[in-house]
């Protein structure tokens, strides 16, 4: 019996070989990406929870240290709400446990508890010391619940990535196939008038065909993309978050970033003094010079305090004429007075604007933030304090400790 033959047609053959080269380049990329993207997310991750974790360890440290143990549940119940971790533990030395927070379960075969058992499988463990003396351990997991969005949108690119290639070699198979028939088609009609012509001087014409590369320059042109894109997000997120943080002017800290620095400095509790500066008479100079000469004094005065106070003196622009200072580890009354005398300087300086020589007078109060309840008292207290610097043409006041306080 005669079996049938069926040949392969070149179409075919075009075909599946372009298929056969698009699967193995796509997976090799696509697996070299994907490492490269676990490898990274992986760094990011752990140095987050390294970070975060240190950040823990010194908001417990006092109750550690002093035992409040409903002070440790607390911190660590704000930070399993607020961050992402997963859980949170306390021992002390012989590993029982002091206090322990940790978010919702989740499904365990849910993208973040896949993510979870990649990223953060193993957890971060600090000393917790004081004076040299150790007093217990932390232990963190972290989870993935940020890095669930980039993982997907990580999923989707190779997801779009491989509906372009497609398409492309698809379109490369087409082409090349229509390019190669009309080659052949002018063999076999060269061939064929040679044939009835008996025309023996006659040439069959040279076919010019060339390697198609689409797959490759699609796939190095999506990852050149991504990274071009990557590295501009972060450079414009930068250039936002200054832009948001400091004033036009003088480049200072403004007012919202100053708050944000005053209630991280209450909620350590840290020893540190709040100057509250106004410019006298700053709206007559204005008058008289213009608001160019306001601007120039106003930049000159900000860096004249740069220049006087210490190297971690935050230095911020409420706006206006107004200032706001806050300087660390200030305990005694004489200190206090050595930085307001300095501050006062700055302003006593007589300043030169297109040969005019202005005089300014600047009203200092001071409040301390051990003698204050909250940061609203603490504004207030040195607000009221620059209000009787101004009344009593003292210069400077500094706020009375609280009653209670």
């Amino acid at each position: 019996m005669k079996q049938l033959y069926n040949p392969i047609t070149l179409h075919q053959l075009f075909t599946r070989s372009q298929l056969t080269i698009f699967a193995l380049t796509f997976t090799i990329c696509s697996a070299i990406f994907l490492v490269i993207s676990t490898y990274t997310m992986h760094t990011y991750a752990k140095n987050s929870l390294t970070i975060l974790s240190n950040a823990i360890n010194e908001r417990v440290q006092p109750a550690v240290v002093f035992n409040d143990q409903t002070t440790m549940r607390q911190i660590l119940n704000e930070y399993t709400q607020l961050y992402p971790i997963r859980s949170i533990e306390i021992t002390n030395h012989q590993n029982a446990s002091l206090a322990h927070a940790e978010q919702q379960e989740i499904s365990t075969f849910s993208n973040q508890a896949i993510l979870d058992y990649f990223f953060f499988s193993q957890p971060i463990r600090l000393d917790i010391h004081h004076d040299q003396k150790s007093y217990g351990e932390l232990i963190v997991y972290g989870n993935s619940s940020d890095l669930v969005s980039f993982f997907h949108k990580i999923l989707l690119g190779l997801f779009l990535g491989f509906i372009l290639l497609l398409a492309t070699v698809f379109w490369s198979v087409n082409s090349v196939y229509q390019y190669l028939m009309q080659s052949v088609r002018s063999i076999v009609e060269s061939a064929q008038t040679i044939s009835i012509k008996k025309d023996y001087k006659m040439r069959v014409s040279n076919s010019d065909i060339q390697e198609l590369h689409a797959l490759s320059t699609a796939f190095n042109g999506l990852l050149s993309e991504i990274e071009q894109s990557n590295k501009n997000l972060i450079s414009e997120n930068d250039k936002l978050i200054h832009l948001a943080r400091h004033d036009a002017l003088t480049q200072l800290p403004n007012r919202n970033y100053f708050y944000e620095k005053l209630f991280e400095l209450f909620d350590l509790q840290a020893n540190a003094a709040v100057f509250f500066v106004d410019i006298e008479n700053f709206k007559h100079l204005n008058d008289q010079y213009g608001h160019l000469a306001g601007d120039a004094v106003l930049r000159a005065s900000s860096h004249c305090l740069k220049q006087a106070l210490p190297d971690d003196a935050f230095v911020a622009r409420l706006g206006g004429d107004e200032f706001a200072i806050i300087i660390n580890r200030l305990n005694f009354l004489t200190e206090i007075e050595v930085f307001c005398h300095k501050i006062h300087e700055c302003y006593g300086s007589t300043f030169v604007y297109e040969q005019h020589n202005i005089a300014l007078q600047a009203n200092i109060g001071v409040a301390l933030i051990q003698n204050a309840k909250s940061p609203e008292d603490l504004i207030a207290d040195a607000d009221r304090a620059m209000y009787d610097a101004k009344l009593s043409n003292n210069h400077w006041c500094i706020a009375p400790q609280r009653p209670n306080s």
